[in-house]
């Protein structure tokens, strides 16, 4: 009986074997339309990022970011639906890292004040330089996306499309603020975080205009210069504001002496 019974084991233990590179084909196949998936999303993403960076949001359409990224524009809709939510992908993306790199320069600013608050010059360091010095390092993609935001912060339609994505970091530091400036009034911390936002978004903007005026002393992408001037020029905007809390009795006598 072992005799007969022993060819039938061999055949069965040498058939299976078999079914082991026909498993592994069905996970490939399984997961390359994934993949491809992936790799067509971020080719359009890529694609959108520089095409919004160079022409802004309304000089060009879905079709001309899609010939671009070589896909097709039912692509496009596919996976974003629409261009607007695009545009908010293409924010969303790079402002997560921003985000997590400005709340990490924040932490390490309070861990190093101890039981005090951080200085108005480290929480605006913390703020300013995680996305300046990306724009800094030379890719191409945090130069578009620079470039992109710079826009999308100072007109008003973008406003509402963006908030979700950027105002965590905005209220995060406005809450930083208040704790280093208790004397100042929330509304003037609130204009405070404004006016820096405007300051940096000069500076991402890069429009050459500081060159004309310099006669070549000054650079626009001389990043690392202006970060230099604009830590102490808004710190001391910001604590001006605890200093003088209420301005309106000095602006009202401005006004009457113009």
């Amino acid at each position: 009986m072992k005799g007969k019974n022993a060819p039938v084991r061999k055949a069965a233990s040498a058939a299976a074997p078999r079914n082991k590179p026909v498993a592994r084909a069905a996970r490939r196949v399984e997961r390359s339309p994934r993949r491809r998936g992936d790799t067509t999303r971020l080719a359009i993403l890529n694609a959108a990022e520089r095409c919004f960076g160079e022409a802004g949001f309304d000089g060009v359409s879905l079709r001309t970011i899609t010939e671009v990224a070589g896909v097709d524009l039912a692509l496009a809709n596919y996976h974003f639906g629409t261009k607007d939510n695009l545009l908010r992908e293409v924010i969303a993306r790079r402002a997560r890292i921003v985000h997590d790199e400005r709340v990490r320069a924040l932490e390490a600013a309070r861990h190093e004040a101890g039981a005090k608050s951080p200085s108005v010059e480290a929480i605006v360091t913390a703020f300013l330089e995680p996305l300046l010095r990306r724009l800094m390092g030379g890719d191409r993609g945090w130069r578009y996306y620079g470039s992109l935001a710079s826009q999308l912060d100072v007109l008003p339609q973008f406003v509402g499309l963006t908030s979700e994505v950027l105002d965590p970091t905005a209220l995060h530091f406005i809450n930083a603020l208040r704790l280093a400036l208790p004397k100042a009034r929330p509304r003037s911390i609130y204009w405070g975080y404004m006016f820096l936002i405007g300051a940096m978004v000069q500076v991402m903007s890069a429009t050459g205009r500081i060159e004309r005026l310099s006669r070549g002393l000054c650079r626009s992408d001389d990043i690392e210069g202006a970060l230099r001037q604009l830590v102490p020029f808004i710190s001391s905007g910001l604590r001006a504001l605890q200093s003088n809390p209420d301005n309106r009795d000095a602006v009202r006598k401005a006004a009457v002496s113009c």
